[in-house]
């Protein structure tokens, strides 16, 4: 267990006592996190409220760390030694998946596939490569399931779906949803009109809808598609939604039932391909900086230039609005630095030393 670890359980036992008896859990993160106001970066007819994942955890923070919280949990009370996942080259999933996982015994080894090499990717790269994750490059889309399936198939091994979005992963954001909930009753925040959250593998937006409405919470919840539609979209959502209501059922012995109530997938801001950066994300990049909120482009840049759209078209005029930091604020350099020079694929190498070279 993280010594630094905050709340040791997590308030979805609390709304279902009896899945901390058939649900493993493993603590890691600090929570409840900050719901904090936000002045300045609106128009005036315009509340913003920012939901501060990006400190949840010491070691790492961002929207993976709940869902590891379960799937690390699960992965030692089977005895694997190994966790498997995939993501692309410069996934944060992959980083907080290699730093958790190897502080807790867990030899991490990632699939990744090709995105735009950037800075920030190159940063990535080599602080997941100082937490020591072996990393399988594949050239393109058709080799990622042969390198999955091989790593998969050895008997130590423990999947990790990608961004932890399976129905085990996602009942942390459940948790997040029902935590939300009570920081609206207490009057830490007050309840918003609409929530804005980067939709990727769905995990995080599904389990906060889920867990809201469990608790009577009626919030729109606004995804804003960072992948490309075919595996990002409502459908997709709202199946993981109810696959992980199922889920929990299934270990209660009762239905567990909910009204999606209003959810909208907004894809004005993707880009036309996961991580390229795009002019809107760079804007909403320096207008959240003068907050003090330290955003990336291929997913919170994103999501914040959503909101930004919207408070500027007047369709945020007299309401509330929270986005849902899921990016990391612990600062990463020592361990980028340290990643330097590490061996990688290939053709990670191949890239991470061209762009090494221009930067």
């Amino acid at each position: 267990m993280d010594p630094e670890a905050g709340q040791i359980k997590p308030v979805l036992f609390d709304a279902f006592p009896a899945l901390q008896a058939r649900v493993p859990h493993l603590p890691l993160g600090r929570f409840p996190t900050p719901i904090e106001r936000a002045c300045g970066i609106l128009p005036p007819a315009a509340e913003l409220w920012v939901m501060r994942e990006d400190r949840c955890g010491a070691k790492y923070g961002g929207n993976k760390v709940r869902k590891l919280e379960f799937l690390l949990g699960a992965a030692r009370e089977s005895g694997a030694k190994r966790l498997v996942t995939l993501g692309g080259y410069g996934s944060h999933h992959v980083l907080a998946t290699a730093i958790y996982g190897a502080a807790n015994g867990f030899r991490v080894d990632a699939v990744v596939f090709p995105q735009p090499i950037t800075p920030h990717v190159l940063q990535t790269i080599r602080a997941a490569a100082a937490a020591n994750c072996h990393y399988h490059a594949a050239a393109g889309y058709p080799g990622i399931v042969p390198r999955v399936l091989a790593l998969r198939m050895r008997r130590d091994s423990f999947w990790v779906a990608p961004g932890g979005s399976s129905p085990l992963g996602t009942l942390g954001w459940v948790s997040a949803g029902l935590e939300l909930a009570a920081q609206i009753k207490a009057g830490q925040c007050p309840t918003p009109d609409a929530i804005y959250v980067a939709l990727g593998s769905s995990g995080t937006a599904a389990g906060l809808l889920l867990g809201l409405r469990l608790a009577s919470v009626q919030s729109r919840i606004i995804g804003v598609r960072v992948v490309d539609a075919i595996v990002c979209n409502r459908f997709a959502l709202l199946h993981l939604a109810r696959q992980t209501a199922r889920y929990i059922a299934a270990r209660i012995g009762r239905p567990v039932k909910f009204d999606p109530g209003e959810v909208t997938v907004d894809s004005r801001f993707f880009g036309g391909a996961y991580g390229r950066a795009t002019t809107e994300g760079e804007r909403a990049l320096a207008a959240a900086n003068t907050a003090g909120i330290r955003l990336e482009t291929t997913y919170t840049g994103k999501t914040f230039a959503a909101v930004l759209a919207d408070a500027q078209a007047g369709r945020l005029d007299g309401k509330r609005a929270l986005f849902v930091d899921t990016f990391n604020s612990v600062d990463l350099s020592g361990l980028s630095g340290a990643g330097e020079g590490r061996e990688l694929p290939p053709r990670l190498s191949r890239l991470f030393g061209a762009l090494a070279a221009h930067t």
